[in-house]
C-alpha cells in the first residue's frame, strides 16, 4: 500500500485532515514518531485498528450505564461544590451537547 492511502486512511479514523491537525489532535499516536517514514504511518494506523477493535466490544447496555453513572458523579460533585440544580443540569447538557459534536470528550477538561 502506498503511503498517501495509509495517510489517507489515518486521517479518516482520526478525523483529521492533515499531518500537522493530526499531530495536534492526537500527540497519544504521534510522539516520539517520524512522519517521513511509512513504517510509522503503518504503525499508526495498526494502532487505530487496534484501538477501534477494542471500542466495538462495548454494548449500547454498557453505555447507559456508563451514561448513568456520570451523571450520578456529576451531580454529587456538583452538590459538594455548592452548584444549583439547574447549574448541575447545564453542564450535563453541555456534556452532551460536546459529546454529539466531538464525539471526544476529556474527562480532566470538566
Amino acid at each position: 500500500m502506498k503511503m498517501q492511502a495509509i495517510k489517507q486512511q489515518v486521517y479518516k479514523l482520526t478525523n483529521t485532515s492533515s499531518t500537522r491537525e493530526l499531530r495536534k489532535e492526537h500527540h497519544d499516536l504521534t510522539h516520539g514518531r517520524d512522519l517521513r517514514y511509512k513504517a510509522q504511518w503503518l504503525e499508526i494506523l495498526e494502532q487505530l485498528k487496534l484501538l477501534r477493535q477494542d471500542s466495538s466490544d462495548i454494548s449500547l447496555d454498557d453505555l447507559n450505564k456508563s451514561e448513568a453513572m456520570l451523571k450520578r458523579s456529576l451531580l454529587r460533585v456538583g452538590r459538594l461544590s455548592g452548584l444549583s440544580d439547574k447549574d448541575i443540569e447545564m453542564d450535563w447538557k453541555r456534556i452532551q451537547l460536546e459529546a454529539k459534536l466531538n464525539n471526544d470528550i476529556h474527562i480532566e477538561e470538566l
